[in-house]
């Protein structure tokens, strides 16, 4: 992927300045390094997993629970 391309810059952007008081401390980048480390992976090993789509496939549905999962 290119070094400018819209998606890797979405994947890195940290927003400027501060949360409203109230608001919840968690990001969507906060909850996914969490899912990564429970699976055992870093960013760095979920972006180079990421280049190959296969094995990405597989890390990402390790990382989504099913319907069947999630009514247990």
């Amino acid at each position: 992927m290119l070094k400018e391309s819209i998606p890797k810059g979405a994947l890195r952007w940290t927003p400027p300045g501060r949360r409203k008081p109230g608001r919840p401390k968690t990001t969507w980048r906060k909850t996914v390094m969490a899912e990564l480390q429970d699976k055992g992976l870093s960013w760095g090993e979920a972006q180079a997993t990421a280049k190959d789509r296969t094995l990405w496939r597989n890390a990402a549905v390790a990382l989504c629970p099913t319907g069947d999962e999630e009514d247990n």
